[in-house]
């Protein structure tokens, strides 16, 4: 992990307070919870949490992500790979410098499961 020091400023903080409002409602749409994690320091770190009964597939959800916001998906599962506890990860490009989304897919189980 880096220290305090070894963290450069960046714009993350800046998406929290103008792209999170717009995201949680796409989110909450395909029936997700969109949650922020992370320091900000890096970049924008997000957790979709499978919500409703009816969910749809990661690739449904940035499908509207990149259509509405002028994102990029650059990393995707098959480069990135699945994480700790079956989180599907993506990055996705803000479109200049090193401004990214940290967002990972919480596994989507059937209901009682």
């Amino acid at each position: 992990m880096k220290t305090a020091d070894q963290i450069k400023p960046n714009f993350g903080p800046i998406y929290a307070a103008a792209m999170y409002p717009g995201l949680a409602g796409i989110f909450h749409r395909h029936g997700y919870a969109l949650a922020v994690h992370g320091s900000l320091a890096r970049d924008f770190d997000l957790i979709a949490v499978p919500w409703s009964e009816i969910v749809s597939d990661a690739e449904s959800v940035l499908k509207e992500v990149t259509s509405v916001y002028a994102l990029r998906v650059i990393d995707a599962p098959n480069r990135v790979g699945i994480k700790n506890h079956g989180r599907i990860a993506y990055t996705i490009s803000c479109g200049f410098g090193e401004c990214s989304i940290d967002l990972s897919f919480l596994p989507i189980h059937p209901k009682g499961v």
